[in-house]
């Protein structure tokens, strides 16, 4: 026969206290003979250690299955990442292309010659220097923005600061001129300086610009400053673009005094049209002897 157990706590360990009455070993209560039973003990949620136990060591091996699991997933991810990775920079190395350049084109930099004029270092008030001048193109091709360097030399010719900086003009035909201003900034103390100028050339010039300066004149202004004012007319038959005017006034040995350049407030500049234009000049103190200007545009056919 199966062992009596205790109602309340399902403990085996029961001993007669008297006649008719049994005490449970455990929790002792009293109990009488008709309430012993032989069914298994009740089940106590949270109070029994070895349950706890069990439950523990369940939640941890769910825990490091979990975590083994999302190891694997990870690792799986991470090499499907390089490998798909590699396999991506295999297939961008093999579309590498090598684009030429057009033969047509048959443009190359050059040393050009030509003469430069009106050449000045005219510093400002900060300790900067300004190299301006004009130079005419004798190289026997057109010229696609010629590069200006300007080196500043001691006495015995060692170099002490230099700048570089392009010209105005976009195109400058054989024959052509072209202002420059070149910007030497902190220059120190200087002997002399070197110019020298670079250029790539292009096969031909099939934008020509036909932008004519007329009744050019001189000024002051309210604030004792040279003005200089006229006309711009375009004479092509095309639209010009970002039309601006540079000049170069000059003394009368012919060395520039100020370098100014402005552009025309209408930007489609048409086919025939003139327009007004003025430039201020802050460094020149008197009307100059002579001057030299220059225009420069971006033309389009005027659909």
């Amino acid at each position: 026969m199966s062992s009596k157990q205790c109602p309340s706590c399902g403990s085996t360990n029961i001993y007669q206290e008297s006649a008719t009455i049994y005490r449970c070993g455990d929790c002792f209560d009293r109990l009488p003979t008709g309430s012993t039973v032989e069914l298994p003990p009740p089940k106590i949620y949270g109070t029994s250690k070895q349950n706890s136990q069990s439950g523990s060591l369940g939640n941890w091996k769910n825990l490091m299955t979990g975590i083994v699991v999302a190891w694997l997933v990870l690792g799986s991810s991470v090499f499907t990442f390089f490998k798909n990775m590699n396999s991506g920079s295999s297939f961008i190395q093999e579309e590498n292309v090598n684009i030429q350049m057009d033969p047509n084109l048959e443009s190359i930099e050059i040393i050009p010659e030509g003469d430069f004029q009106f050449t000045t270092a005219l510093p400002d008030i900060i300790g900067n220097v300004y190299v301006v001048g004009k130079f005419t193109n004798k190289s026997g091709q057109n010229l696609l923005m010629p590069k200006f360097f300007v080196d500043l030399q001691d006495k015995d010719g060692l170099s002490l600061a230099s700048g570089l900086s392009y010209s105005e003009k976009n195109i400058v035909s054989d024959g052509d001129s072209v202002s420059f201003q070149v910007l030497i900034e902190n220059a120190p103390n200087y002997d002399h300086y070197d110019i020298s100028v670079t250029a790539t050339t292009i096969p031909e010039n099939n934008n020509k610009q036909e932008l004519t300066l007329k009744q050019i004149d001189f000024k002051r202004n309210q604030y004792k400053e040279i003005v200089l004012f006229g006309k711009i007319q375009n004479r092509s038959n095309k639209i010009a673009n970002s039309t601006r005017i540079t000049c170069l006034l000059l003394d009368k040995k012919n060395q520039s005094i100020d370098y100014e350049s402005v552009s025309i407030e209408k930007e489609d500049f048409l086919p025939k049209e003139s327009q007004n234009f003025q430039i201020i000049f802050s460094r020149a103190k008197q009307i100059p002897n002579s001057y030299y200007c220059e225009t420069n545009s971006s033309m389009k056919n005027n659909e």
